[in-house]
C-alpha cells in the first residue's frame, strides 16, 4: 500500500515537473519572438534586409535632383576628395517598404533623411547594399504611400580617379610648360548609366529628370556641363550654377572642371554658341564643322555647346557638350589642312 502511494507521487511531482518545464520553454520562445518582432518594428535592420533587386521597380519615379559638388585643390594639384549633397524629389507610384537607389562604390553615404508631403522629416535605415548591380537600399521609418510625393536628402562624399567610370583627374602640360589638371565626368551617348558614380541617384533610363546642379570649386577652375551656366564670385571660393531646361537621362550629364587659362574660343553659328577650349601649341583649333557634325541632337534645344580637346581625353557628345580626344583633333586638323603644331 505504501508502496503504490509512493510511485502515485513519483508520478505526480514527474508530470508537475514536465508541465513546468513546458512552460517555461514555450514562456521563453514566445518571448523571444515577441522581442524579435518588437525589434523590426522599431529597427528594420534586424531582419534580412538582403532583398535587394537586380534592378530597381518602377515605384518611386524622380522628377527633380538639386545637387551641390564641392571640389577642393587647384589646377594645379586636384583634391581627390570632393563632398555633396542632393534633394530627390520624387513621387511613390504605390505602396512601398523600400527605398532604393544607385550608388557608386566609391560613393559614401554621410546622412540620409526622408521629408513627406507634409514637411515631416525622418531617418530611413541603411538596409542592404548589392556591389554587383550598385543598388543600395534604405528603410523608411514607415511605408511610403501611394501617389504621394516625398523630398530624399542626401549628403556624400566622393573620390576621383579611383574609378574608370567616374570622375577623373586628367593631368597635362599648359601652353607655358606647366602641370595641369582637368577633372572631368561622363559617358557615352550608348551607355545606359553612369551617373550613380558621381553621386547616389536613381541612374537608369526607366528615370529621366531635372538635374540642376550648384557647383562650389577653386577660383582658378572653370567649370562646364550639359546646361548653360551661371558663375557666382566670392572671396574664398567660386559657385558654378547650372539649371537644366528639360528632362535627361541620368547617362547624360557631363561635367568637367578645366583651368581658367586653358585658351579658348567662341562663335556663334545656326544659333547655337560653340565655346571651344584646347591647347593653343598644340593645335591652333578645332572644326566647327566637325563639332556641329557631331554634336548631340537636343544641343539645340540648349542654345550652346561647351568643347574641351585636351589629351587622354575619350570622346563624348553628349546635350550642350562634348569631350574630343587631342590626338583625335590633330589628325582631323591634319586631313582638313589646318595646321596643327606651334611648338
Amino acid at each position: 500500500m505504501k508502496i503504490n502511494h509512493f510511485l502515485n507521487l513519483h508520478i505526480n511531482f514527474c508530470t508537475c515537473r514536465f508541465l513546468i518545464t513546458w512552460f517555461l520553454l514555450t514562456f521563453s520562445a514566445c518571448l523571444i519572438y515577441a522581442i524579435v518582432v518588437f525589434g523590426s518594428l522599431v529597427n528594420r535592420k534586424i531582419l534580412p534586409t538582403n532583398n535587394v533587386p537586380k534592378t530597381i521597380p518602377y515605384i518611386t519615379v524622380p522628377s527633380e535632383y538639386d545637387v551641390f559638388l564641392e571640389f577642393f585643390g587647384s589646377s594645379s594639384l586636384i583634391n581627390k576628395t570632393y563632398t555633396g549633397s542632393l534633394q530627390m524629389t520624387f513621387e511613390a507610384k504605390d505602396l512601398t517598404q523600400r527605398l532604393f537607389f544607385h550608388r557608386g562604390p566609391d560613393i559614401r553615404i554621410l546622412n540620409i533623411t526622408l521629408e513627406d508631403s507634409n514637411g515631416t522629416k525622418s531617418t530611413p535605415s541603411a538596409g542592404a547594399y548589392d556591389k554587383n548591380t550598385d543598388v543600395q537600399a534604405y528603410i523608411p521609418i514607415s511605408n511610403l504611400t501611394k501617389e504621394t510625393t516625398y523630398k530624399l536628402e542626401i549628403g556624400f562624399e566622393g573620390t576621383i580617379g579611383e574609378n574608370p567610370n567616374g570622375p577623373l583627374d586628367l593631368p597635362y602640360t599648359s601652353e607655358n610648360n606647366e602641370n595641369k589638371h582637368s577633372m572631368v565626368f561622363g559617358h557615352s551617348t550608348t551607355a545606359s548609366s553612369g551617373l550613380r558614380f558621381l553621386m547616389p541617384c536613381l541612374d537608369s533610363q526607366d528615370f529621366p529628370a531635372l538635374f540642376n546642379f550648384n557647383i562650389r570649386h577653386p577660383p582658378d577652375f572653370r567649370v562646364i556641363s550639359n546646361f548653360v551656366g551661371n558663375v557666382q564670385q566670392s572671396p574664398l571660393y567660386t559657385t558654378t550654377i547650372f539649371n537644366a531646361t528639360f528632362q535627361t537621362f541620368s547617362s547624360s550629364i557631363v561635367l568637367a572642371l578645366i583651368d581658367m587659362n586653358l585658351t579658348s574660343q567662341s562663335i556663334k553659328q545656326e544659333d547655337i554658341m560653340i565655346n571651344k577650349y584646347f591647347r593653343k601649341n598644340v593645335i591652333n583649333t578645332v572644326s566647327t564643322d566637325r563639332v556641329l557634325q557631331f554634336m548631340a541632337s537636343k544641343t539645340s534645344n540648349i542654345g550652346k555647346l561647351d568643347v574641351l580637346c585636351l589629351p587622354q581625353l575619350s570622346t563624348i557628345n553628349q546635350a550642350g557638350i562634348s569631350f574630343l580626344n587631342e590626338e583625335d583633333v590633330q589628325r582631323e586638323n591634319f586631313d582638313l589642312g589646318i595646321n596643327n603644331f606651334k611648338n
